[in-house]
């Protein structure tokens, strides 16, 4: 029933023109005629809750069935959230403002909340801060965060006056410095690593982490032109070539010349310390993938991500042999294999 469910949900919200896109890129790939493909994707969807996307982005079309039920996809992704996650405590993530006052310990960085602010102590906040982060509370993928240039603006009212008006913003942050090893690979923005965990009645462990590398943009997330990667778990190490969302595949960064292969995440033990000390917070909201930045002072949390993105964990340049990461998780969540 769980399956049917699923993929009438999908249909009432599905994207038939970009389903139809999926399918042509699929059909190309593989040679096999359109109409098959369409149906094979109906068949995983209804085996597999899996979503055209997923069909077309795990190539999902080159595993057989064994394969294919390893992978993590849009409606196993969304189990895992409806069992881990509970709805009541989800704000704590949705909401920025909420966030940084409920891991004040764990983000590394000064904020004032735009709600109540006033000229006189949004001046008093700013001393001499070259630039600020603005964000809105509900922005996600980057979307609507702005890095702003104090001396843009003739005088602090009129940035005041700027932050304050049509309530585009919630808080204000100062912006973060990154440790010069992150910045070796791409300096135009801070790099960050993903890392999920899964909090089961009190035990945290680390599925998974992957390395976002920005390239050519302000922003490092894959969606908005930047790379991912996976970080070995163990020594911090990047192993893999990064790929962005059109597939391309890079070993050394296009920008930088910097080798991927063998970069290695600076005070990785101490990432991995920080998001289980953070995933303890709110136990409520067992599932979750921190974003971590690197400063000179330490590793710190970006935000905290309750509805964790299951895509680029399984990308083909790093799923050898047709294998996701369900059995990974599923192991942690349910003490064995599905």
């Amino acid at each position: 029933m769980g399956k049917i469910s699923f993929i009438l949900g999908r249909l009432k919200r599905m994207n038939f023109d970009q389903m139809k896109e999926s399918a042509a890129r699929v059909s190309e790939r593989n040679g096999k005629p359109r109409l098959f493909v369409y149906a094979d994707m109906i068949w995983c969807g209804y085996r597999y809750a899996a979503g055209y996307v997923d069909y077309d982005v795990f190539h999902m079309d080159e595993a057989n069935a064994k394969e294919r039920k390893t992978y993590i996809t849009r409606g196993v992704n969304d189990k895992y959230i409806a069992l881990l996650n509970d709805v009541n405590y989800r704000h704590f993530f949705e909401n920025k403002v909420e966030f940084n006052k409920a891991f004040a310990d764990y983000i590394g960085r000064d904020w004032i909340e735009v709600k109540g602010m006033t000229e006189e102590s949004f001046t008093q906040w700013l001393g001499d801060r070259e630039y600020i982060i603005a964000k809105p509370n509900d922005g996600m993928c980057g979307r609507g965060i702005e890095k702003i240039k104090v001396s843009d603006y003739k005088s602090v009212k009129e940035l005041f006056d700027y932050l304050t008006a049509d309530n585009a913003f919630d808080l204000i942050e100062e912006c973060l410095e990154q440790h010069e090893d992150m910045s070796k690979i791409y300096a135009g923005c801070i790099n960050t690593v993903r890392i999920v965990t899964l909090n089961i009645k009190g035990k945290i462990s680390i599925p998974c982490a992957f390395m976002r590398i920005g390239n050519g943009g302000s922003v490092d997330n894959f969606f908005a032109g930047g790379m991912t990667t996976p970080v070995d778990l163990d020594e911090g190490i990047l192993k893999y070539d990064a790929i962005n969302e059109h597939g391309v595949c890079f070993s050394v960064h296009p920008a930088t010349g910097v080798d991927i292969h063998g970069f290695k995440i600076p005070m990785w033990e101490e990432a991995k310390a920080l998001v289980i000390k953070a995933a303890a917070v709110i136990p409520q909201v067992g599932y979750v993938g921190w974003d971590v930045a690197f400063t000179p002072k330490g590793p710190v949390l970006v935000e905290g991500n309750e509805f964790p993105g299951h895509v680029f964990y399984q990308l083909p340049a790093y799923t050898f042999n047709n294998q996701g990461l369900a059995p990974i998780f599923d192991k942690i969540i349910y003490g064995k294999d599905r």
